[in-house]
């Protein structure tokens, strides 16, 4: 009998569904343009930064230095200064984020193999790109300098290896450290959280608004039935969904795929339940249509930004924001997300997010049946 009330309840949601395309265009779109607007408009790399420079040596020795820093991929050298104030008006304008100071007696101090000085004015407002500048200009410099220093010792007739210990760096996972492989990856459990709930925070809520609501608690159905009824079209219809969506995903970006597909699906499966069931607690708790929605915008389409674990990693998050991680499931769908496409993992190496996944559904789906049982809705 439990089959047959939830197959009449989960009947009339797919009609009703079936009914509102726009909801079904919304659900297929919104995703895709959220791939395609982190991927594309986010940078987390630095390149051709505008630099200025004010040389007041003007040598040769100077110049070298200047075309060293201005041939790197990272930093383009737009602005040649005459004077010291020049240096502070770039930086107040925001036309530069640094500023180069070569001092008149540059050339002489390299010349007579002694230590010079050279002044960078970083503008640290933004403290990412601030730390960015310092380090690449250091590394810059160091590289310079050995080289100074190499040439130097040839010339007294000297050996001796600068850098005896060389760091060979290979990286795995994402050989060619694209941005794209870190951003796209965690771009789908970001749309599932953001968009999901909002589109079905308002499957009860239409029910309450209508006066429906109250034929259910007169009914012998049960609440869980009702509740597992009224998920089961989202589950089915948004989870087929976002798997093509992840399919093309990977296809557009040209993604590696090293892991179980069957595996990932039933991943997807269990983010787009837990979603489904984010939603439907929205919808238990709120009267209207619009509080639902502006609800649901609230907490789940802002906090995916964050806590989702798409754009920066919760690893290095203060604890508090950890902790409150756990309360959306994108943080453990990221990790099996990551751990399937990249590295091929198996279940063993993310079992902890799996099962956080799991007791996660279960949880949010007994509470949403336990509101609707005791008729607080």
């Amino acid at each position: 009998m439990t089959g047959k009330r939830i197959w009449t309840v989960m009947r009339a949601e797919f009609l009703h569904i079936i009914r509102d395309p726009i909801s079904l265009i919304i659900s297929l779109v919104m995703p895709l343009f959220m791939l395609f607007l982190v991927a594309y408009c986010m940078r987390f790399e630095f390149k051709e930064l505008p630099l200025g420079v004010l040389d007041m040596d003007k040598s040769v020795e100077s110049k070298n230095y200047i075309k060293i820093i201005d041939h790197t991929k990272y930093f383009d050298i737009k602005y040649y200064l005459t004077q010291y104030d020049q240096a502070e008006n770039l930086l107040v304008t925001g036309k530069t984020r640094c500023v180069i100071i070569i001092p008149p007696s540059f050339s002489r101090e390299v010349k007579e193999h002694r230590p010079t000085n050279i002044q960078t004015l970083v503008d640290a407002s933004d403290i990412n790109c601030a730390i960015f500048l310092n380090n690449y200009l250091s590394a810059i410099n160091a590289d310079y300098s050995i080289e100074m220093a190499t040439e130097f010792l040839k010339k007294s007739g000297l050996t001796v290896d600068l850098e005896p210990v060389v760091i060979s760096a290979r990286s795995w996972y994402n050989q060619s450290l694209r941005e794209f492989t870190y951003m796209v990856t965690g771009t789908f459990s970001q749309s599932i959280l953001g968009f999901v709930p909002i589109l079905c925070a308002l499957a009860i809520v239409r029910e309450k608004e209508s006066g429906s609501i109250q034929q259910i608690f007169a009914s012998p159905i049960q609440s869980y039935e009702y509740i597992a009824g009224k998920m089961s079209p989202y589950v089915i219809l948004l989870t087929v969904d976002f798997i093509l969506i992840i399919i093309f995903g990977l296809w557009w970006f040209d993604l590696p795929f090293r892991g179980s597909f069957i595996t990932l699906s039933i991943a997807t499966f269990l983010m787009v339940f837990a979603c489904v069931s984010i939603g439907f607690f929205i919808s238990t708790l709120t009267k209207s249509q619009l509080t639902a929605m502006l609800l649901g915008i609230i907490f789940t389409l802002m906090p995916s930004f964050i806590f989702a674990d798409t754009l920066c990693p919760l690893d290095y998050s203060p604890v508090g924001a950890r902790f409150a991680s756990c309360f959306f499931p994108g943080r453990f769908y990221t990790g099996i997300c990551r751990s399937e496409i990249l590295k091929g993992s198996n279940i063993l190496s993310y079992w902890e997010d799996a099962l956080s996944l799991v007791v996660y559904c279960i949880v949010i789906f007994s509470i949403c049946a336990l509101i609707v049982r005791k008729k607080k809705i």
